[in-house]
Formats: structure tokens, C-alpha cells, sequence
């Protein structure tokens, strides 16, 4: 028994005329006769009373048409489901952020639309940092991640088959968002926020909040090493776990923080503003990641909505 019998069953059934049924199946009436004969043999029962200018159901045949049209009904479904999950139209889709990622526009603007183009995949996600990411890659618990970068940090490592090597020897796949640099993050009160630009002398006498294990901010380290280049030790008055969490006690007047800046990140915490940092030599990196080989259709479509708002691969 194939399918054909089935749907020419259907057909015959619901016209009561096997030449209808061949009209609507696009074939000939001999073809209808045929196969319709073939299922009630290989049922051994008829299906069909033949009479003079149509055909009608027996009981064995009124039995079996409900059930076969529900059973063509979810074939029917699950094709179309099927089609549109591979098409990234449907399904469901694990993405991971910092919070850094917040105060970017791009972050906000790709998932509002991937919202609106494919309202039919569930999208979830996740605040979870950049050091987090690819171990959550690896064990498939996030499909792809928003994650920043200091200097020396880039995914994270040599390039290994056309990808970037993770710490864990994941191997990833990415999308360049953008490359930036430092900025000083400080209080409106701070007699420093009226300037267009600082350098890390002019901050000698400040304290310092700080993430110790941001990916894309100086934590002890690197922080000591640019201070001492500028010549002075930093003054660490606060350690936090989130660049949100900075940027908060911050604009309380806590202290100052090196922040990620360029194009299109935005930092809008009351009583806080962001001034340039010069004469330091730190590059960030801002992408989107993914397990390399990796293919999944609704992750396809994000990083094409990524891609198009100037990300490049």
C-alpha cells in the first residue's frame, strides 16, 4: 500500500464518482478504478458499491475514510510544519547576551525584527557572560551568543579551520559586529565629565569599579598595566560580576569605570556619562558566535538579520 491509494480513496470517496476523482487528482479514470481495486484486494473487503452513474461507501469503506482522512490531515501538517522549520520559520532558538550587549542598538534592533519576520520560533534568551558562552555552545544549551572581546581575546585564540578555537577547543563560527575602544564611564558630578576626552593620567586620582572577569574591560591585570604606564597604581574601591552592575554604582558616584565604546553602543544611566579615552592602546570586539558546522535554520535567519545591519563575517 503507498499513499496514492490512500488520497485516490479520498478523492473517490468524497466525489462518489471515480471520474470526478481523476479529474481532481489530475489522472486518468482507469488509474482510479486500479488502485481503488488494488486497496480493496489487498484489504480483502470492497470499499466501494459500483452503481450505474456513481459510486458509493460500504460500511467497510464509511469505517475507513474518517480515519484515513485524519491520517492525511497530520501527514499533511507535519510536512508543512516540517517545511517551515526548515525554512527557520518555525522551531525554537537559545541566544545568549552579557549585559553589556544591552547598551547596543544592533542587539536590540536584531531581535526585534527577528521577532517580527518569524513570530512562529520560540526565542529564548539567556544573560550569561562572554566566558560563559562557549562552554554553553559546546554542550548545546545556547544555539549562538552575543559576546565582546578585549585585545588577545578573540574566540579565543588561532584560527583552526577557517573558525576560531574556543579555550574548550570549540571550534566557532562568528559575525564581526563591531571593533571599539575604551571609554570613561563617571558621574555627572565628576569634574572630569565636562571634558570631550580623558587620558589615563588624568585619572590618577579617581577610584576605580571594575568586573574582574569582563572579557572586554580591563580587570586587574590589564588595568594595573595601563595605570602603570600612565604612572600610578589604580585605586580599586569596588569589584562587581556585571558591567550593568558597575554602570550603577557609577552613576551613584561610587567611582569611575573603563567602559567598551563605539558606534552604537549607547550608555543612558541617569546621572552617568561616558567620556572618550585617549592615548590608550586597547581594542574590543563585538560579534556574534556559533559552533562552526553548526546548522540550524532559525539560527541561519538571525545571523542574516546580524549580517545586514553591517556585521561582516
Amino acid at each position: 500500500m503507498e499513499l496514492r491509494h490512500l488520497r485516490y480513496f479520498i478523492a473517490a470517496a468524497e466525489e462518489e464518482h471515480f471520474g470526478r476523482a481523476a479529474d481532481r487528482l489530475c489522472i486518468t479514470r482507469p488509474a482510479v478504478s486500479q488502485l481503488i481495486a488494488d486497496l480493496e484486494a489487498e484489504l480483502n473487503t470492497p470499499l466501494f458499491e459500483r452503481l450505474a452513474h456513481r459510486v458509493k461507501l460500504t460500511a467497510a469503506g464509511r469505517t475507513l475514510l474518517p480515519r484515513v482522512q485524519a491520517v492525511m490531515n497530520d501527514l499533511n501538517e507535519a510536512l508543512l510544519l516540517a517545511g517551515r522549520v526548515g525554512q527557520g520559520k518555525m522551531g525554537a532558538l537559545n541566544i545568549a547576551y552579557g549585559s553589556l550587549t544591552l547598551h547596543h542598538s544592533l542587539f536590540r534592533a536584531t531581535i526585534k525584527q527577528f521577532h517580527e519576520l518569524y513570530p512562529e520560533v520560540t526565542l529564548s534568551l539567556f544573560e550569561m557572560s562572554t566566558t560563559d558562552q562557549p562552554r554553553a555552545l559546546a554542550d548545546g544549551k545556547i544555539h549562538g551568543g552575543f559576546m565582546h572581546f578585549g585585545p588577545g581575546r578573540t574566540l579565543l585564540g588561532k584560527r583552526r579551520n577557517n573558525g576560531e578555537s574556543a579555550q574548550d577547543e570549540t571550534v566557532l563560527d562568528w559575525v564581526r559586529i563591531q571593533s571599539g575602544g575604551l571609554g570613561v564611564a563617571m558621574s555627572k558630578d565628576n569634574p572630569l565629565a565636562q571634558r570631550k576626552s580623558v587620558t589615563l593620567a588624568d585619572l590618577a586620582n579617581e577610584d576605580f569599579v571594575i568586573v574582574p572577569r569582563s572579557a572586554n574591560s580591563p580587570g586587574y591585570g590589564p588595568l594595573h598595566t595601563l595605570c602603570q604606564k600612565a604612572g600610578f597604581e589604580p585605586n580599586i574601591v569596588q569589584e562587581v560580576h556585571t558591567i550593568a552592575m558597575m554602570l550603577n554604582l557609577v552613576a551613584v558616584g561610587m567611582g569611575i569605570g573603563l567602559v567598551p565604546t563605539g558606534h552604537n553602543f549607547e550608555y543612558h544611566q541617569p546621572g552617568m556619562v561616558v567620556v572618550p579615552l585617549e592615548e590608550v592602546n586597547y581594542s574590543t570586539t563585538f560579534v556574534f558566535g556559533w559552533v562552526k558546522g553548526q546548522k540550524d535554520p532559525a539560527l541561519e535567519r538571525m545571523v542574516e538579520i546580524i549580517a545586514s545591519k553591517g556585521a561582516r563575517r
